[in-house]
C-alpha cells in the first residue's frame, strides 16, 4: 500500500478523529489555565491593597500620642470577584489595641486586621508594629 492510499484510505473518519482530538485536548489545556493555585473555587479574586493605615486604639481617658511604625500596611484579600473589585482601604480595618499599655518604651504590638463578611485576610506584609511615644525621637 503506497503512502498516497494509506492516508486517503478511510480519510473522513481520520479527519473527524483529528478535530476531535484536538478539541479535547484544547478543552482539557484551558481547563487547566482557568484553575490557577492561588483561587480556592471559581469565581474568586486575590488583591493586593497597598498603604492601609494603621487606626490606634486607645483608652478615651488616655491622652498619649503614639508614633506607630509601620504606619501603613499592604493587605492581601481573596473573596468573591465583585466584592473584592470594590473593596476600598476604609473598609478594612487595620488597627493596634493600645488600651492595656502603660509603658510604651521598647514596645511592640500585633497588627490585627478585620475585613468585611466574605472577604478572607490572605496575607499582610506587617504583624507588628514598634510603639513609641510621639515626642521622642
Amino acid at each position: 500500500m503506497s503512502t498516497r492510499e494509506a492516508i486517503l484510505q478511510n480519510f473522513w473518519l481520520k479527519l473527524f478523529s483529528l478535530v476531535l482530538a484536538t478539541m479535547i485536548w484544547f478543552a482539557i489545556a484551558g481547563a487547566k489555565l482557568n484553575l490557577r493555585p492561588d483561587q480556592s473555587g471559581l469565581g474568586t479574586l486575590t488583591r493586593k491593597i497597598d498603604s492601609v493605615p494603621i487606626t490606634v486604639m486607645q483608652s478615651a481617658s488616655d491622652f498619649r500620642a503614639f508614633r506607630v511604625d509601620p504606619s501603613h500596611i499592604d493587605v492581601t484579600v481573596r473573596g468573591p470577584i465583585a466584592e473584592v473589585q470594590a473593596l476600598t482601604r476604609r473598609q478594612l480595618e487595620v488597627f493596634i489595641n493600645l488600651s492595656d499599655v502603660n509603658d510604651s518604651v521598647g514596645l511592640t504590638k500585633k497588627i490585627l486586621v478585620h475585613t468585611p463578611a466574605g472577604i478572607t485576610l490572605v496575607q499582610v506584609s506587617h504583624t507588628e508594629a514598634r510603639i513609641a511615644p510621639a515626642n521622642s525621637d
